[in-house]
């Protein structure tokens, strides 16, 4: 379960895939959590995660995985978020926020506009979710406003 560009990191298409094969009250089990923290008391994430210690960026993971749908070459999350109209103001809220409200912020702007992302390039950036994440978060957010605008970047 590995990616040939980051060996450590897991496949994250992968994961979806497993989580897309769950039983419907599996899945509903995942979705149920109100911070990632709480999958941990369910059988659902041992389900996800066979023989998989499941440490934090595993939990970021499986609390999203029931709001994001994977399209190979999906639009980055962040320009879904432009195209939906989401307010800067929510965004910057989500990436002035600290864990676990950070990832329940997320979470709930994917129930939101309800998005279709590319689980290989995304799982990358919530595995390694932190200040750059969310910088590159805001960026491609404004940029994609803008150049929908046709104003020069």
């Amino acid at each position: 379960m590995t990616s040939t560009a980051y060996p450590e990191l897991p496949d994250f298409v992968a994961l979806w895939e497993r989580y897309d094969r769950m039983t419907r009250g599996q899945q509903a089990e995942l979705r149920r959590a109100t911070e990632p923290d709480d999958l941990t008391l369910k059988p659902a994430l041992y389900r996800l995660l066979p023989g998989i210690q499941p440490r934090n960026q595993y939990l970021r993971i499986a609390f999203l995985l029931p709001w994001l749908t994977h399209q190979s070459n999906a639009t980055s999350f962040s320009a879904q978020c432009a195209k939906a109209k989401v307010s800067e103001a929510r965004l910057f809220q989500l990436a002035r926020s600290d864990e676990p409200l950070d990832m329940i912020q997320l979470r709930r702007l994917a129930m939101q506009i309800k998005p279709q992302v590319d689980w290989l390039h995304f799982g990358k950036t919530i595995w390694f979710w932190g200040s750059h994440a969310k910088r590159e978060l805001i960026e491609t957010y404004y940029l994609t406003q803008y150049s929908a605008k046709g104003t020069p970047v």
